[in-house]
């Protein structure tokens, strides 16, 4: 009889063990509390800073002005085919991300309308040309009257240029 009382002892014993490693970890695993703060500090500041005129070849300048953080707007009168009109335009990273171009908008729109014997192109900058943080580049805008354009056009024509950055 001795015998079977240790045998249940041990059991209750190796019972209250298990019972109370069980509720040891549970306890600790549920305390276990890790916590954080995480605070990004910069800022996102791509805008133009410039528009200068460059070569004018029977062209003059109506309007070349900043819209918006970059986008600007080109308003050129060309007086004959051959004419062309440039414009250099300033971008800045005042920020402290480095950006690259993810598009240039503006170029199709405005050499699809009237007169389309007036083309705009935009040299000098790319998708994908990198801007880094606190730098700074130029790129060329320019406007040009077909020079084998054989039809007498409006020699007016406007374009607004858009060129968007993201994070690099």
């Amino acid at each position: 009889m001795l015998k079977t009382e240790k045998q249940k002892v041990i059991i209750f014993v190796l019972l209250g063990v298990i019972v109370g490693m069980t509720v040891g970890y549970s306890a600790l695993s549920s305390i276990l509390k890790i916590e954080g703060v995480s605070k990004v500090t910069g800022n996102w500041d791509i805008h133009f800073t410039t528009i200068d005129e460059g070569t004018m070849v029977d062209a003059s300048n109506v309007n070349a002005e900043i819209t918006n953080q970059t986008t600007a707007t080109f308003t050129v009168n060309l007086q004959k085919p051959g004419s062309s009109a440039e414009y250099l335009v300033t971008v800045k990273n005042g920020g402290s991300y480095d950006a690259v171009v993810d598009s240039i908008t503006g170029v199709d729109e405005a050499n699809a309308a009237s007169p389309t014997d007036i083309i705009f192109e935009v040299s000098d900058i790319d998708v994908g040309t990198e801007l880094n943080a606190s730098g700074e580049l130029t790129f060329k805008v320019k406007a040009t009257w077909k020079p084998e354009s054989t039809t007498i056009v409006d020699s007016n024509k406007q374009a607004t240029i858009s060129v968007n950055f993201v994070q690099q």
